[in-house]
Formats: structure tokens, sequence, C-alpha cells
């Protein structure tokens, strides 16, 4: 008999406890659920949402010696922008060298200025300002990768491997590419957004 009431007091308390704890707690609304706060938001990433004036493919056209360039991760401090000076279409290759059947040589002059780079700026300038960024599309608006030209292989004035912080470059990078005119798109690793990057007529 005692451990029946014993078990038949538990069972009561177990109710109790069950209903008082509904009584106190207001089934959730959707204004409430609504009103919750956000999670934590991510760490900014370099600004490269599209801008305005991009166009279909969310690249910025640029004219030669028009400024382009990106920011830091916080999003605000622009630490590189870069210019292309000059393209120039199938230069005159150095000794026993030439581009491959059917393809084409552009030569780019390019000056680059740094402010204070963190370790990820430095590696987003290296993805950047680099044969393998690039892409032409061509006058039927087929998209192809650039390859890396050996026309000027001896003679070019190249531009660093490393970056430094508060500095300024010039030299040139060589492509190879299927056509003679286009559009070279400069599509760096690292943008977040669909696209991106900025395009040149040449």
């Amino acid at each position: 008999m005692r451990t029946t009431r014993l078990i038949a007091l538990a069972g009561t308390v177990a109710v109790l406890a069950t209903t008082g704890a509904c009584g106190t707690r207001p089934a959730p609304t959707t204004p409430d659920a609504a009103a919750l706060p956000s999670a934590s938001p991510q760490a900014a990433a370099p600004t490269d949402s599209t801008p305005a004036g991009a166009n279909a493919q969310g690249r910025m056209p640029k004219k030669l010696g028009e400024t382009a360039g990106f920011t830091s991760q916080d999003g605000k401090t622009q630490v590189v922008t870069f210019t292309i000076d000059k393209i120039t279409v199938d230069p005159k290759c150095d000794p026993y060298m030439k581009p491959e059947a059917g393809k084409h040589t552009l030569l780019l002059d390019i000056r680059v200025a740094t402010k204070q780079l963190s370790p990820d700026d430095a590696i987003q300038l290296g993805g950047t300002i680099n044969p393998f960024a690039f892409q032409v599309v061509t006058p039927d608006g087929v998209t192809t990768p650039a390859e890396l030209g050996m026309c000027k292989s001896s003679s070019l004035k190249a531009l660093p491997n490393n970056w430094a912080s508060n500095s300024k470059y010039t030299g040139q990078l060589e492509l190879q590419v299927a056509t003679k005119n286009g559009v070279l798109a400069l599509v760096p690793g690292g943008l977040t957004n669909a696209g991106g990057g900025w395009e040149w007529n040449y």
C-alpha cells in the first residue's frame, strides 16, 4: 500500500509541474519569432558585391588608364589599386620565341599601389595580378581562359611574386589568347559574388 501511494503521489507532482510550466510560458507567436535576434554576422569580406555600373556578368567595364582595386577584409579600407595602362596586341617576340599557332599575345603594362596589407590582402593581390585570373570574351561572345604567354619571356618587365605594404610597382604581364580583339576580363579568385571583377576592350 505504501508503495502504491508513493507512486500515485509522484505522478501527481509530475502532472502539476507540467501544468505549471505550461501555464507560465506563453506559446510562441509569429511576431515573437520574427523578433528573435539574428545570428552573429560573418566577418566582412573584401568589397566585391556587384557595384553600380557593373554589366550583366557582374564585372566593371574599365578604360585603359582607369584605376581599379579592392578593399581590405573590413570592407571599408581600399588597400590595393591597379591600372592597366596599355594592351599591346602581338608585340614582336624575343629571339627564338613565338606564340602557339593560331594564338595571339597580349602584353599588359600595369601599375600597382598598395597600402597596409594584411596577410589575406597580400594573398588576394597575388590572385588578382596574375595571368591565370584573366579571361577573354571573343567577338562572338565565347569566354575562354587566358594562358601564360612566352613571346616576351626574356625581355618582359616582370611584376613581383611577393608584394609589400605601402609600395608602388610598375611592370608587365604577358597573356596568350585565342583572338586578336575582344574583351579582356579579370576575375580573381576570392570574390564572393557571382561574376565580379573588371574588363577592358582590346
